[in-house]
C-alpha cells in the first residue's frame, strides 16, 4: 500500500514538472516571439532551476535549445531594467568579449584592467569604449568569464551590462542576479571564437537606461547598427 501510494505521488510529480515545462516554454516563446511577459518569476524560476530539463523539452519539440538562454536574458532584461536605470553610469560597468576583436587587433592584454582597446578602429570595440567613456561607464573586453568576476570582486559596481553568446550571457547575469547587481545584457548577433557580431544600437539604448537625454544623444558611431569584429 505504502510503495502504491508512492508510485502514485511520484508519478503525478512527473506529470506536473513536465506541465510546468512545457508551460513555461510556450511562455518563453511568447516572450521572445511577442514580447509578453506571463508569470515572469514563475518563468525565471523554471529556466532557473530546470535549465538542462527545459533544453531537453525544447529539443524534443523541435526548437533551438538556446531559446532557453534567450528567455533567461529577456526576463532579467525586462525585470531589471528598473533597478539597472537608478544606478548612476559611474557605478555601471560594460562588459563585452574578446572575439569581437579584429584578427588584426594590436591591443594587448592586461592581467588586471583586460584588453586594453588602442582604438585602431578596425572593430567595433573602439564604438562601444568610445560610448561607454561618454556616459561615464567602466569599459572592459574580457578574454573568458573567471576575468569577468576578477573585475567584479575588484571594482564592486552596481550594475553591469554585458555582452556575450546567449549560454555565457545567460549564466553570467544568473550569477550577478544572484549577488543582487543590477544587470542587463544584450546577446550577440553572430557567436563562435571570431569574427562575431552585435547589435550598436541594442547596446547603446541598454547603456543609456536612465540616463538624461541630454547626456544621452546618439552618437555619430550609433549610424552603424551591425558590425563585425572581423
Amino acid at each position: 500500500m505504502f510503495y502504491e501510494l508512492l508510485g502514485r505521488i511520484t508519478f503525478l510529480a512527473v506529470m506536473a514538472l513536465a506541465a510546468l515545462l512545457l508551460v513555461s516554454l510556450i511562455l518563453g516563446i511568447l516572450l521572445v516571439k511577442k514580447k509578453r511577459i506571463l508569470l515572469p518569476k514563475i518563468l525565471l524560476f523554471t529556466v532557473d532551476h530546470f535549465y538542462f530539463q527545459l533544453k531537453k523539452v525544447a529539443s524534443m519539440f523541435g526548437v533551438r535549445e538556446s531559446i532557453v538562454d534567450q528567455i533567461g536574458i529577456e526576463l532579467r532584461n525586462t525585470l531589471g531594467a528598473q533597478s539597472f536605470a537608478m544606478v548612476e553610469p559611474k557605478d555601471r560597468i560594460l562588459v563585452v568579449p574578446q572575439c569581437l576583436r579584429h584578427p588584426k587587433c594590436p591591443a594587448r592584454l592586461d592581467s588586471t584592467e583586460g584588453i586594453l582597446c588602442k582604438e585602431c578602429g578596425l572593430c567595433v570595440v573602439k564604438d562601444l569604449k568610445g560610448e561607454a567613456e561618454r556616459l561615464g561607464y567602466r569599459f572592459y573586453t574580457v578574454p573568458g568569464g573567471r576575468f569577468v568576476e576578477r573585475i567584479v570582486k575588484r571594482v564592486r559596481p552596481k550594475a553591469a551590462l554585458g555582452v556575450a553568446c546567449y549560454k555565457d550571457l545567460n549564466m553570467a547575469m544568473h550569477e550577478l542576479s544572484r549577488s543582487r547587481f543590477a544587470v542587463q545584457g544584450v546577446p550577440l548577433v553572430r557567436d563562435g571564437c571570431v569574427g562575431t557580431e552585435v547589435n550598436l544600437r541594442e547596446v547603446f539604448e541598454r547603456m543609456r537606461l536612465g540616463i538624461e537625454d541630454a547626456v544621452a544623444s546618439v552618437s555619430p558611431c550609433e549610424e552603424k547598427t551591425h558590425l563585425s569584429g572581423r
